[in-house]
């Protein structure tokens, strides 16, 4: 049997441009942050990210502009935090046109 386990660094470099990501977590909560760190130091591009309710890990990739979309139910930092920042930039720098989808 093929053996399933493997560093980050091995699992963030399966991810490819274009790729849809399913964020696990809650906003602030179980969220795979370290992954995604692990992404931002790669040259992915135009990733395309989802989920219920997405937060940081997602804001990360927002952020660093390396998704472009974004599927959710939610997406913020909690009552405390509001807003996603990453979010907010990434729409701020190319407009309204982006594709950022709520339910």
């Amino acid at each position: 049997m093929q053996e399933k386990v493997m560093s980050l660094s091995q699992a963030a470099g399966l991810v490819q441009d274009g790729m849809l990501l399913a964020i696990g977590g809650n906003a602030m909560h179980r969220n795979p942050s370290l992954f995604v760190l692990e992404l931002t130091r790669r040259p992915v591009k135009n990733l395309k990210v989802c989920g219920a309710a997405i937060g940081i890990a997602a804001d990360y990739l927002l952020a660093t502009f390396q998704a472009d979309t974004a599927y959710f139910g939610f997406f913020g930092l909690e009552n405390e935090a509001g807003l996603a920042p990453g979010m907010r930039k990434s729409i701020e720098k190319d407009g309204p046109g982006r594709a950022i989808e709520g339910s």
